[in-house]
């Protein structure tokens, strides 16, 4: 084939050639393109004015190109090179800063690949576009930013609510605790930890109500425990009635039940028992109370009125007859009276 045959292909090559620079142009913010044979790399107009240099104004080589690459974006961009050089990748793909005139750095996509091959089939020529991203790089890291901050946020709420959480659950048991002790406090004696006259009150009427055999009632009152309050004073008298419960509970049962009457009075229900075996068992509490076992030479003693509760009793007439025996035995002190 002649030179004159050839000249017409030719220009039509050149003439496809810059149709295919506009296109890249038009998509692009500057095109480069590398000569591997020669090394030179002619970069278009627009690309020098995306870096604010003048056009054609840097050498015309790959080393100029790795010069403005941000450090730290190096190594990733030469590893995306050697993936599609390897043919591991379609294309030569990178996101990296680029330096501008200025001194600042930008973001840049920058995608290529071989457009001309020799007659072994060697790479020779490679063409390239690169694209400012740098406001959707900004916009990206922005987001990235806000996700971090409401990821913090939800951290932050979530911790907040398991402490109150934790607080509410804290806090009803603290609750739960304070009703208890509440509850146990509005039956209970604060002195002796014995239950207390209202609530022993409410428990005799119902085990009266259902008792199906006799049952025993025993009042119990200290004799002279005023003198031990004047003579000792009342911290003294105080430890005295702390005391009778630890005395009288060996001798009870399970099911026998133990009260604070009032001041120096107790009071006894005792279960399935007849008169003589709660009189009998008043006498043996008689005879533990006057044992000498306090200190400042305190004689202690008590007298005891004992009633039997029979089935369909009102247990207030049962109390009146209790307390009229506590009555005759108070007479003479230190002294168990049952009824007739």
């Amino acid at each position: 084939m002649s030179d004159d045959d050839l000249t017409p292909e030719l220009e039509r090559l050149r003439s496809l050639e810059k149709t295919l620079q506009l296109a890249l142009d038009i998509v692009s913010d500057g095109i480069w393109d590398w000569d591997r044979l020669t090394g030179r790399v002619r970069r278009s107009a627009r690309w020098y004015l995306m870096l604010g240099y003048e056009p054609f104004s840097l050498p015309e080589t790959v080393d100029t190109w790795l010069g403005l690459i941000h450090p730290d974006d190096h190594p990733a961009t030469m590893a995306a090179m050697q993936r599609y050089l390897d043919g591991e990748a379609p294309l030569f793909s990178a996101r990296y800063r680029f330096k501008k005139a200025d001194g600042d750095y930008i973001w840049l996509q920058d995608k290529a690949r071989f457009v001309e091959y020799d007659e072994h089939g060697e790479p020779v020529r490679m063409l390239g576009a690169h694209q400012d991203i740098h406001l959707q790089v900004q916009a990206e890291e922005e987001q990235r930013r806000e996700q971090a901050h409401l990821e913090q946020l939800n951290r932050e709420l979530e911790r907040k609510v398991q402490e109150r959480t934790r607080a509410l659950a804290d806090a009803n048991t603290a609750l739960a605790r304070q009703l208890t002790l509440s509850r146990e406090q509005a039956r209970t004696d604060y002195l002796t930890g014995l239950f207390n006259r209202r609530h022993f009150d409410q428990m005799l009427t119902e085990e009266c109500r259902h008792q199906q055999r006799d049952a025993a009632l025993v009042l119990l009152d200290l004799d002279y425990f005023k003198d031990i309050n004047d003579r000792h004073g009342h911290q003294t008298g105080d430890l005295v009635l702390q005391a009778i419960p630890a005395l009288l509970r060996p001798h009870l049962r399970q099911a026998d039940l133990l009260a604070r009457w009032g001041g120096e009075e107790f009071i006894l229900w005792l279960p399935d028992t007849g008169g003589p075996d709660a009189v009998r068992l008043s006498e043996r509490l008689r005879h533990t109370l006057a044992e000498p076992r306090f200190c400042h030479d305190i004689h202690l003693t008590a007298s005891f009125g004992v009633a039997v509760c029979r089935p369909g009793d009102a247990i207030q007439q049962v109390l009146r007859r209790a307390d009229a025996c506590l009555y005759q035995a108070k007479r003479e002190r230190n002294k168990v009276v049952g009824e007739e």
